[in-house]
């Protein structure tokens, strides 16, 4: 009997501001579709042990490796635009 994949929960962060809250969303998506830790690398053309560094927030992964799981399970960045006159409490230099 093959092995069901059990969901693991989505960060509750609305920011992804460190590679452990992306690993985890990735993470989340990966199990939330159902998908083995060894098929998703598969699918996504990476190595199983480049797959588990970066859902475990391993901030050394290749930026084309974490885009690589990203594009392979539909999961799409979007960039909120800076200008000028943007409110945040952060200043930008």
């Amino acid at each position: 009997m093959a092995k069901k994949v059990t969901a693991s929960d989505m960060p509750s962060t609305d920011f992804i501001d460190s590679a452990e809250i992306l690993g985890q969303l990735i993470k989340a998506k990966r199990t939330e579709l159902g998908i083995k830790l060894a098929d998703c690398a598969a699918l996504c053309g990476i190595g199983i042990n480049t797959l588990s560094r970066i859902e475990n927030g391993n901030a050394n992964c290749t930026l084309a490796a974490v885009f690589s799981v990203l594009n392979g399970l539909g999961i799409k960045l979007t960039a909120k635009a800076l200008t000028a006159n943007s409110s945040s409490d952060e200043e930008w230099i």
